[in-house]
């Protein structure tokens, strides 16, 4: 009832809430029962990513605890969410999960897709957590209520974002082959519990070569800043802004794995050599994307600067208060970094959704065709406007370094080159 509303909706808002959407994969059949395996690091957005960019209705598994009240239950449900307790929300809790499974597993035997998040908890980090076999026990006991004709599959998707917490993330959803139940059916019947953790590390294996992962959280700070530079070596547009292709991610993944595979002598070089480039950046108040000279041009940014400005302010006179409120809800009363990305899409979402429907209603009474297009139109001027801002922000900072002395600018060139040099 409520999930294809919502399943527009998002789709929708994506393209105000992401800078940029990557996807990635081969051919994938979902026609077949599938238990999707997902990363859990943003929350509530995590389940709707995947779902939003296919056809075929996707269940999710998702915190008991937030089941607590009869109208969650029924709203949650009807947006395809179903509970799973954990040992902390309480033993009687706990024994409600055999209800849920026995729903997966029949909702499997309808060709259904579940999604479900086998590190557990949500933690914001670039490395794929050890799993818990609640998946590879979800998966067999299917077969063993339904049969092993369901055929079932278990398709690792994995979202890579660029920086979780903050609004216009950029993210890049991989989508890996199917693992196929029947090839553990054999050892299975012969070992349960070897059959359940074979099925738990090739599933994690599976996942960790979709992600972008780094070994050691020391060396996190390192991968963000070299990545900017990367990242500006291969710049994306506006438009399209769903991008198909794996270059993106192969070129993070590479890095990583080249971090991860470096010596600590190294690591502490490129360190030394991030630090003073950035600081010296810093203290000019400019970028690494001006100095790679994607910022732009000065005459120029700023005829269009001019031209698009009373566009611009139609669209944030539009859309101010929205994203105020949500700002300040998350600032004032979201204290768990966690949820904070989350709780702002799903303000954003509502209250657009309730604009939306207000000019509707009001312009119906004019001409049907305003109606049906002020939602379209409402979305497109917070794409621009967003968009618009971004293009400003770029083209004054190229007015900064143009104000820089040339020499500091080359010594700057030099450093960028040094440290992609090095790795």
């Amino acid at each position: 009832m409520l999930y294809r509303p919502i399943w527009f909706l998002s789709a929708l808002m994506y393209r105000v809430f992401f800078k940029h959407f990557f996807i990635n994969y081969k051919d994938f059949d979902l026609k077949r029962p599938t238990i999707i395996v997902s990363n859990h690091n943003n929350a509530f957005i995590d389940p709707i990513v995947f779902p939003t960019i296919i056809l075929p209705r996707i269940y999710f598994i998702v915190r008991g605890d937030i089941f607590n009240t009869p109208l969650k239950h029924w709203l949650l449900w009807n947006m395809g969410q179903i509970p799973m307790f954990r040992i902390r929300d309480g033993i009687d809790n706990v024994k409600k999960n055999e209800g849920s499974f026995q729903q997966t597993y029949d909702l499997l035997a309808k060709k259904q897709n579940i999604l479900i998040f086998p590190e557990g908890d949500c933690v914001q980090e670039k490395r794929i957590r050890s799993l818990k076999r609640g998946t590879a026990r979800m998966a067999f006991g299917a077969v063993l209520k339904h049969g092993w004709e369901l055929d079932l599959q278990l398709l690792p998707m994995l979202n890579n974002y660029t920086y979780p917490k903050e609004f216009r993330t950029e993210i890049m959803v991989n989508v890996g082959e199917g693992i196929l139940l029947s090839d553990y059916k054999q050892l299975y019947l012969e070992n349960e519990n070897k059959a359940l953790a074979k099925l738990t590390n090739d599933i994690h294996f599976a996942m960790k070569e979709l992600y972008i992962h780094i070994d050691n959280k020391e060396d996190d700070e390192l991968f963000e800043k070299i990545v900017i530079l990367k990242r500006n070596d291969m710049p994306s547009g506006i438009i399209p802004w769903r991008k198909k292709g794996n270059v993106r991610f192969d070129m993070e993944k590479r890095l990583a794995n080249s971090i991860n595979d470096s010596t600590i002598e190294l690591k502490k070089e490129l360190e030394e050599k991030t630090k003073t480039y950035f600081s010296t950046l810093e203290q000019y108040t400019i970028s690494d994307a001006s100095i790679k000279g994607i910022t732009p041009n000065g005459m120029l940014g700023l005829f269009l600067t001019l031209l698009g400005f009373p566009l611009y302010t139609i669209g944030v006179l539009l859309n101010i208060f929205q994203f105020l409120f949500a700002k300040k809800i998350v600032d004032e009363k979201i204290k768990q970094v966690t949820f904070q990305n989350s709780i702002r899409f799903g303000i954003l979402l509502a209250t657009n959704s309730l604009i939306a429907l207000i000019l509707i209603i009001a312009l119906s009474n004019i001409h049907w065709l305003l109606a049906v297009l002020s939602p379209i139109a409402l979305l497109l001027l917070a794409f621009y406007a967003i968009n618009y801002h971004e293009y400003v922000q770029s083209w004054l900072e190229t007015n900064r370094m143009n104000k820089v002395d040339s020499t500091v600018i080359k010594e700057l060139k030099v450093m960028r080159a040094e440290i992609l040099n090095t790795l």
